[in-house]
């Protein structure tokens, strides 16, 4: 039975009532005041108590307690959900015949949590502490019956006591961390990737004592597009089902219900699972695209936030005569990731250049047109190779692909507006071009060879001809 109800009672948006004061106590001190103080209190967190009951009078002999209902809650009990609980037909309340009132009641944690419930509904006034240590304390109280919240979610259970009741505070804070994968697989707060990839995030949530339902909320900067289809939740090896997906324009929100989380043990971690898409709005450079995580719990509690980056480079393609550094037009280039083989990464023409295409998108072109130079964006932060398929009029084309190192990051060229020229220093990525043999002029020296070289063809044909005559008149 205490199992069944820790399961049910750590489900509570909060949970406890308490009678402040006891028949000893009472009868000997004669109390009008009392105190609650609760142990094992999270600093930060915020406890919040409501009278429900004030207490009228108490007969030590028979140890009975009368009661009235406060003004606040007396529409809880005549019209709302705490009426299937408290019969108030004699003026006074009193359990209903039939409700188990123990402390290990399934029907008490219910009742505690219906009233917490209309209490926010009806922004009912308590009266909160938040806590500094590991102990808050309400001193001066009023005597009677009151409901204890925690902003944790759930407080430990009821107690009746004396004037100084205590309760003790079980619950935990839930924590989240969100990590990425990079090329080498492991979980990183910090990868790169090119337009069109697929990223893959990690996100674990340890479970604490009072776990209840917990809201997971992703947040994906403009340049990623979340694959709902993507995303699996597992606990202790087993994957679930039992959540809430909703997608949103810019991530989504995932509901772990409290039918899950609830029966899962202290310190469980929850590893959920998902992938997104880094979109053609991607952030080249600069502070890449984020995304954010956080867990909501207990009374709308939140976790801080954890957050990965994903970084796009780009580069400038400069294409220079090998000699004077000129700036060269028509040159025509496909980028592969490989030295060899391999398919030529497609790519849209965008203003100044070209961004990689994402997936099939209209437009996709897989040639990169060069007029001196030309913005490439939207690139992993790997080692690329420039294949020349078509090169400048009057140049000749590169032989074998020509490697562009990313390993470091962007490399864009600081030409000026208009110049004709590639200096050194001025950085991009710079494919230089020869010129094309130039043949002799038109009587110079090269015509004389010609005309020696054709002379001596003419004879060497006169020769074998002689020669075939003589061989045919012997035979």
């Amino acid at each position: 039975m205490k199992k069944t109800f820790k399961k049910l009672f750590a489900a509570l948006l909060a949970a406890a009532l308490v009678l402040a004061m006891a028949v000893p106590a009472f009868a000997e001190t004669n109390a009008t005041k009392g105190s609650i103080k609760i142990d094992h209190t999270v600093s930060g967190e915020t406890y919040t108590i409501y009278r429900m009951f004030k207490l009228d009078s108490y007969n030590a002999e028979s140890n009975t307690y009368s009661y009235t209902v406060e003004s606040a809650w007396e529409n809880f009990f005549k019209t709302g959900a705490g009426k299937d609980y408290i019969d108030l037909t004699s003026g006074h309340p009193t359990w209903k015949t039939g409700v188990d009132s123990t402390d290990d009641s399934t029907t008490v944690a219910a009742f505690a949590k219906a009233a917490l419930a209309w209490a926010a509904e009806n922004k009912i006034s308590g009266t909160k502490e938040t806590a500094t240590g590991d102990t808050v304390t309400f001193s001066g109280l009023d005597l009677g019956y009151y409901l204890v919240d925690s902003s944790l979610g759930a407080l430990c259970g009821l107690n009746t006591t004396n004037p100084d009741a205590t309760i003790k505070e079980k619950n935990g804070q839930p924590t989240i961390e969100k990590k990425v994968k990079n090329h080498n697989n492991d979980w990183v707060d910090e990868n790169t990737a090119k337009i069109g990839d697929t990223v893959e995030y990690k996100v674990e949530i340890k479970v604490a004592d009072g776990a209840q339902k917990y809201t997971v909320t992703d947040t994906m900067s403009k340049g990623l597009t979340f694959n709902s289809g993507s995303l699996k939740v597992t606990a202790n090896g087993a994957q679930t089902t039992n959540y809430t997906l909703t997608p949103t324009e810019n991530g989504f929100t995932l509901e772990l219900p409290e039918s899950y989380v609830s029966n899962l043990a202290k310190d469980t971690v929850i590893i959920v699972t998902y992938n997104a898409t880094l979109n053609k709005d991607a952030v080249i450079d600069g502070d890449g695209n984020t995304n954010e995580v956080k867990l909501s719990y207990g009374n709308q509690q939140n976790t801080v936030p954890s957050k990965v980056t994903t970084k796009s480079y780009q580069f400038d393609l400069v294409k220079v005569d090998g000699t004077t550094n000129k700036l060269l037009d028509g040159a025509e280039f496909k980028l592969y990731t490989a030295k060899d083989g391999g398919e030529p990464i497609k790519f849209v023409a965008v203003e100044g250049g070209y961004r990689v295409a994402n997936g099939d998108e209209t437009g996709a072109v897989d040639t990169i047109k060069v007029n001196g130079k030309v913005h490439i964006s939207g690139l992993d932060k790997v080692n690329y190779w420039l294949d020349e398929t078509h090169a400048p009029a009057g140049y000749n084309k590169l032989t074998e692909r020509q490697e562009v190192k990313l390993s470091e990051g962007s490399q864009n060229a600081t030409l000026e507006t208009g110049a004709i020229t590639w200096a050194e220093g001025n950085g991009g990525v710079v494919v230089k071009n020869n010129a094309g043999t130039v043949l002799p002029s038109t009587g110079g020296m090269g015509t004389t060879l010609f005309y020696v070289i054709g002379g001596g063809l003419m004879v060497a044909a006169v020769v074998l001809l002689v020669t075939k005559k003589r061989m045919e008149h012997k035979n």
